[in-house]
């Protein structure tokens, strides 16, 4: 039987992140950025880590029940541009006109709230 070494090296991985940094001042880095999502009375909040972008650099769009945002964090000397991408599909019964966004310590929060007819409502029996 041959056994398979998956980790060919003590440092496996690490090749990755130092080429992942953003000391290399003659490209832009595309990068997906952290995000969380919750839901309190109805109201659900998704908030995007956009490090170092700001609020001026942010585009947030809702086509077609995807909501897109994309932020561009301006590199100095040392290094290059950073571009943050990433896209949410948005459920039916979310109001997409009533989307409200703010930005606070390079964190984007988005409210969305659904739609009237997607609540639920109590109905009386006759």
């Amino acid at each position: 039987m041959q056994t398979r070494q998956y980790f060919n090296s003590p440092f496996f991985g690490w090749k990755n992140l130092f080429e992942n940094s953003c000391c290399d001042s003659n490209s832009s880095k595309t990068a997906v950025p952290q995000a969380a999502c919750y839901e309190k009375d109805g109201v659900y909040t998704l908030e995007v880590e956009l490090p170092g972008v700001k609020k001026d650099q942010v585009e947030v769009n809702v086509e077609q029940n995807v909501l897109s945002v994309k932020g561009t964090r301006s590199g100095n000397s040392e290094c290059g541009d950073v571009t943050y991408s990433r896209a949410f599909r948005v459920s039916n019964d979310i109001d997409s006109d009533s989307i409200e966004a703010s930005m606070e310590d390079g964190v984007l929060k988005l409210t969305l709230t659904k739609k009237k007819s997607a609540e639920a409502r109590k109905l009386s029996i006759q």
